[in-house]
């Protein structure tokens, strides 16, 4: 399964990015660092996953998901957020985002995100049938 995620900061994710490598054998983790890529990325080929981080150049997380949305309705959408979860979901609804992650993703942050991604993988391929509200690790 592939994994894009969009972050400016991947020297402090790696511990996060060590532990979704770890739990998800059949991962594929790759990094970009703007937009541009990741929305290249997705019309190419979607990842089953793409984590988006806070402080991409060209805007906020939320703003990036909804262009994503545009491309391809059903990618499945993890956001690194700084916001309480309450806040988190009046400002993500309607985004159809999966999970959000904390602002500095832990290793264990990375091992929850990875047992949410195997729940949501059948047969190797990602399911986006669920109504999911988003889940603060």
């Amino acid at each position: 399964m592939q994994i894009l995620i969009a972050t400016t900061r991947s020297a402090d994710f790696y511990d996060f990015a060590e532990a979704l490598n770890r739990d998800l054998k059949d991962a594929d983790l790759l990094f970009t660092n703007s937009w541009a890529n990741a929305l290249a990325a997705v019309k190419m080929s979607a990842p089953a996953f793409i984590i988006l981080d806070e402080g991409l150049p060209e805007g906020a997380p939320l703003e990036l998901t909804r262009e994503l949305l545009k491309i391809n309705a059903m990618i499945n959408t993890i956001v690194v957020s700084s916001l309480d979860e309450e806040n988190f979901h009046r400002a993500g609804e309607g985004l159809g985002i999966l999970a959000s992650v904390p602002l500095n993703p832990t290793a264990q942050d990375g091992t929850n995100l990875a047992r949410l991604m195997l729940r949501l993988t059948r047969n190797g391929k990602t399911s986006r049938t669920t109504s999911c509200h988003a889940v603060k690790m």
